[in-house]
């Protein structure tokens, strides 16, 4: 057995240690030598089920081989394990900081370096070694060095303990969960002016959060008050503190806060203060104490978000066991449902609660078969539905409890575990038990050329075909993907060819282009390129990347990998497929993740629970293919779907990244179901809240693809965008100022806006359409003349009226095949002197022509020479 320790009264620089030494051991156990500082004591009453580190008496000290002994070299600092250093044929690898002594341990390996921390030692391995880490080890790691330095700041601290935390920082080290946990030392003054503000506190709850306001006076200037602020914070345990001291006959004003609900920096706005949202700070020259706590309280009563409760995190219904049920049972219920703990019942009422860790202790003793309420711990504290969040975490550390049943008169509606409690603190960077969703079908053999045959156009199988053997002369693999490998099983037209390169993919795009003719564009930073070829065949070209979000809504870090790592940082299962294109194996289909079978169940799933919450953008395209291809969302993926719905993800999003899927939405050939379906499972709210969709005319928007279709077809193919007229159906609903509001949030493109725009001309038109119908073709065109297609189509879908619809139709006929006959040429041999009178002759006739008051060349003539002879034309008549 190999073991990972560190020294007895264990810090967090000792901690951080084992951690990191066990990414570089992963068999390795952990297992304390003694007992725990007071902070680390504190750490491990929230975070114990996460780190899972064992005391010497549970392991057999006789079965050991090798000690990993990190931050510190000295025998008699282990501990209960100070006993083991005796035992022969023990291999020592040794990581420390500390100066070497004459009886230090000797080890095979031994790196001891002056540094801050030996955390940096082993951060240093890690990055030596490539070994992944999450933003939760970095926070622990943080931790380690932050303490051990004095937050960077004593005299040992080096360059290779910043550069350390900087790579913590870099992999989302959570710099507010270190603050919590840390001790600075203060100064007599500060020690002094922080006892005058404890004398001086009064606790405020506003919307459930705990609001600290303390005041205090001093003649001198006192350094640090930000310092003690936060430390008052810590001593008060509140959710937020507000600092009111006198110096020098100044304000001095600090708040710090330690959850989302209270904005600091705008509560501080309105006295001139400025900073973040959890610290922020000002100074009023004139002023007293009590007109500026004053303005501090209204403030935080306009402004404070309600604080979450047990009833806003608790898990319900709650999943409990009988009393008599085995220890084995207990243990076989948590791992499926992926509890640490549950409740224990006696009939109605609770009696106790589990864990898994006294399972662990059943099995150790070999007494699985045994009742649960032999090992279950009785007299359980409880809260109730409106305790406040931090009040709950409070307790589970002062009492080192895992979970706390919520109840109501003594009956059991809920469970806050600790697990509920991190995700407040740590948000999405706690890390969550991962889970896949698929079957996989990659051992099953299929080859699809004889199908390719049948149903791809020959210039698409010629295509494939010479790609493949251009990759083969390569020596790399190349395998068409996406879409059209869906698409080509659905039977569905698309010719959008998608390749995915094990090897060198920028290599192949350049050969394609260089033997077909074609041209290609490089993208290196994603590893893509794209080859136009002559004909306007277009093909994609890519190195197979798995994807890592590092944090969510994040976009993609994009590394090298195989067709399978490629395949599973897709979407869902039926974007998963892959057909080699390689000679002996071209045809053979790649299905590593059960697309195929998704695909004829009409199935859409995405591959592993965190996709959603990986990239919430996902959510809206699952919509679309679901609705696209009339497939359904499976149960799974809908209830993550739903989830990350509620934990309000899609708000992370960029407008940018919601509007590209929006617009691809709206391109479908019918959106409406795609729209309801937005709807029904609470997405709207995040695209445009500001319209009610049920309001808006669902036989409008059925006319819309009709509308579209006629026109394209009517006006020689015209292309139209679809999505627009959509966008301008949807935003019909808002007055101006609403749609110029949404207009800014998306940063639509100058067409797009001025589409909008016009629109808000629709309504005036079609009333004076209906009321004037003597409204000749030169009115209209004076009004609409400029409008884009997508405005007109609007304009269309607005009318009731038939006879209106027919004028505006003859008009837009007139309007498409009318022409001028006549030019500069027949006005001068008349003997018009050129200039702007052409202009307004031709602008006249137009007009004329328009109304159908003349109808060819022979009119345009004998009206102009009449308009001569009249003089209507001369310099005097424009002039007047």
């Amino acid at each position: 057995m190999d073991i990972i320790t560190s020294h007895n009264s264990l810090d967090f620089d000792g901690l951080a240690s084992m951690v990191a030494a066990n990414k570089i051991y992963p068999g390795a156990v952990k297992v304390f030598s003694g007992t725990l500082s007071k902070n680390v004591k504190q750490f491990m009453a929230l975070y114990k089920d996460l780190l899972l580190i064992k005391q010497a008496k549970e392991i057999d000290l006789k079965s050991i081989k090798r000690m990993i002994v990190v931050d510190t070299a000295n025998a008699n600092r282990l501990g209960y394990l100070k006993e083991i250093v005796l035992q022969p044929g023990i291999d020592f690898h040794i990581y420390d900081h500390h100066p070497s002594a004459s009886d230090d341990l000797q080890g095979s390996i031994s790196e001891i370096h002056k540094l801050g921390a030996a955390t940096t030692i082993l951060i240093e391995e890690i990055m030596k070694k490539g070994v992944s880490i999450s933003p939760f080890d970095a926070t622990i790691l943080a931790l380690g060095i932050y303490e051990d330095t004095g937050n960077l700041l004593f005299a040992s601290t080096t360059s290779r303990d910043v550069m350390a935390v900087s790579y913590l920082l870099e992999r989302g080290a959570n710099l507010s969960v270190v603050a919590n946990f840390m001790e600075q030392p203060f100064s007599s003054e500060q020690r002094w002016l922080l006892q005058s503000l404890l004398n001086n506190a009064h606790h405020y709850r506003i919307k459930n959060v705990d609001i600290v306001l303390a005041q205090s006076q001093n003649e001198d200037f006192v350094p640090g008050l930000d310092s003690v602020s936060f430390r008052l914070l810590e001593v008060e345990n509140a959710d937020a503190v507000f600092v009111i001291a006198k110096m020098q006959g100044k304000l001095n004003i600090v708040g710090r806060s330690r959850c989302n609900n209270v904005k600091i920096n705008e509560i501080l706005k309105t006295l001139g203060g400025r900073g973040h949202e959890r610290a922020a700070s000002a100074i009023v020259k004139k002023g007293n104490s009590e007109d500026v706590a004053k303005i501090i309280l209204e403030g935080l009563g306009e402004q404070v978000q309600p604080g979450l409760l047990a009833k806003d995190i608790m898990s319900s219904p709650v999943k409990s066991i009988p009393m008599d049920r085995s220890m084995e049972e207990a243990g076989r219920i948590m791992l499926r449902y992926g509890h640490t703990g549950m409740p224990v019942v006696e009939g109605d009422v609770m009696v106790g609660m589990i864990s898994r860790r006294d399972v662990g202790k059943a099995r150790t003793h070999d007494l699985g078969h045994a009742p649960v309420k032999g090992f279950m711990t009785a007299g359980v504290l409880a809260v109730t539905a409106d305790t406040p969040v931090g009040e709950i975490q409070r307790m589970m550390v002062e009492y080192d409890i895992g979970r706390l049943p919520v109840t109501d008169h003594d009956r059991l509606v809920g469970i806050v575990s600790r697990t509920d409690i991190l995700r407040t603190l740590h948000g999405e960077d706690y890390p969550e038990d991962h889970e896949l969703l698929f079957t996989s079908d990659g051992d099953k053999k299929e080859n699809c050329l004889a199908m390719m045959q049948e149903r791809m156009p020959s210039k698409i199988l010629s295509i494939l075909t010479l790609v493949g053997e251009l990759a083969e002369s390569m020596g790399i693999t190349v395998y068409c993907v996406g879409g059209f490998v869906r698409d080509f099983f659905l039977r569905v037209p698309n010719y959008d060819l998608d390749m995915v390169v094990e090897g060198d993919g920028e290599g192949l795009a350049r050969k394609v282009a260089e033997t077909m003719g074609g041209k290609e564009r490089i993208h290196q930073r994603f590893g893509t390129a794209m080859v136009a070829l002559p004909d306007g065949t277009k093909l994609d070209i890519a190195t197979a990347r798995t994807e890592y979000y590092e944090f969510p809504a994040a976009l993609p870090r994009v590394e090298k990998s195989s067709i399978r790592e490629d395949m599973y940082r897709r979407d869902f299962t039926i974007n998963t497929l892959a057909l080699c294109l390689n000679p002996g194996r071209f045809g053979d289909l790649i299905d590593y993740f059960g697309g195929r079978k998704d695909i004829e169940n009409g199935y859409i799933r995405i591959l592993y629970n965190l996709s959603f919450i990986e990239d919430p953008t996902r959510i809206l395209r699952a919509i679309r293919f679901e609705q696209r291809y009339q497939f359904t969302m499976e149960p799974d993926t809908l209830r993550f779907a739903r989830d990350a719905i509620e934990r309000r993800l899609l708000g992370k999003l960029s407008y940018k990244r919601i509007l590209q899927e929006l617009l691809l939405l709206l391109s479908e050939k019918d959106p409406l179901p795609a729209l309801n379906r937005i709807f029904e499972i609470g997405v709207w709210e995040y695209i445009l809240p500001e319209v009610d969709l049920t309001l808006i005319s669902r036989t409008t928007l059925k006319r819309v693809p009709i509308l579209v279709g006629w026109w394209e077809e009517r006006f020689y193919g015209q292309k139209i965008k679809s999505w627009l007229v959509y966008i301008i159906v949807i935003l019909s609903a808002l007055n101006e100022q609403e749609r110029e509001q949404v207009i800014e949030r998306y940063h639509l493109d100058n067409y797009s806006r001025k589409s909008i725009q016009e629109s808000l001309a629709v309504a005036r038109l079609t009333q004076d359409l209906y009321i004037n119908r003597q409204l000749q073709n030169s009115d209209i065109d004076s009004r609409i003349s400029n409008w884009n297609s997508e405005s007109i189509i609007y304009l269309l879908l607005a009318i009731k009226d038939e006879r209106v619809w027919e004028k505006i139709v003859k008009y837009l006929d007139m309007k498409d095949t009318m022409k001028i006959d006549i030019n500069g040429h027949e006005l001068k041999k008349l003997g018009l002197k050129q200039g702007p009178i052409y202009r307004l002759i031709l602008e006249e006739l137009y007009r004329l022509k328009l109304n159908q008051v003349i109808v060819n060349r022979e009119d345009e003539l004998s009206t102009v020479k009449k308009w001569v002879e009249e003089g209507k034309f001369s310099d005097a008549a424009i002039n007047n």
